[in-house]
C-alpha cells in the first residue's frame, strides 16, 4: 500500500493545483498526510509523535505478551532501520525499556515505562478526539463503509 501511494508520479505542476478527484493513491496519500500531521499537531503537547503512539499503542494493547522489535516493525508496517531509530528515541524519552528474552538471548523485549504508562491515556484520548471529529463528517452508514473498504483494500493487498 505504502509503495503504491508514494511511488505514483503527480503531474508536473503545483502539488496545490492538482485536481486529485478519482485518483485513487494520491486522494489516499493526500488524505493520510492531512491526517498523520494534525494528529502529530495535537500529540505536541505530550511530546509524542504519531510513530510513538502507535508503539505505545501496540505494546500496550498486546498487555503482557512479549514484543521484540521485529515483531513491531510488523505490527506497524515498517523496515527494522525505522523501528530501530524510533525504539533509541523512546528508550531516551523514557517512555520504554529493552530487556534480553529469557528465551532468546538475541532478541530484545519491548517494555512500556511508568512514564509511558502514564503518558498513554492522555494520547489515546487525543487519537480518539481525532477519530470521531473526522468521523462525525460522515453519516454512520459511510464511516463503517469506509472503515470496511480499508480493510478490504489492505487485505487485499497484504
Amino acid at each position: 500500500m505504502y509503495v503504491l501511494i508514494c511511488q505514483t508520479p503527480l503531474p508536473k505542476k503545483n502539488y496545490m493545483d492538482i485536481d486529485r478527484k478519482g485518483n485513487f493513491p494520491p486522494e489516499l496519500r493526500a488524505c493520510w498526510i492531512k491526517l498523520n500531521s494534525t494528529f502529530q499537531k495535537n500529540l505536541q503537547t505530550l511530546g509524542l509523535t504519531p510513530d510513538q503512539f502507535t508503539a505505545l499503542r501496540w505494546i500496550n494493547e498486546l498487555n503482557d505478551e512479549p514484543l521484540c522489535q521485529k515483531n513491531l516493525a510488523q505490527l506497524m508496517f515498517t523496515d527494522s532501520n525505522n523501528i530501530s531509530g524510533l525504539i533509541r528515541r523512546m528508550e531516551k524519552l523514557k517512555l520504554i525499556t529493552r530487556e534480553r528474552d529469557t528465551k532468546d538471548k538475541r532478541k530484545k523485549i519491548i517494555k512500556i515505562t511508568y512514564k509511558g504508562n502514564k503518558i498513554f491515556p492522555e494520547a489515546k484520548k487525543i487519537a480518539t478526539t481525532l477519530e470521531n471529529n473526522i468521523l462525525s463528517q460522515l453519516n454512520t452508514v459511510e464511516s463503517k463503509k469506509l472503515i470496511l473498504f480499508l480493510q478490504q483494500i489492505c487485505t487485499k493487498l497484504c
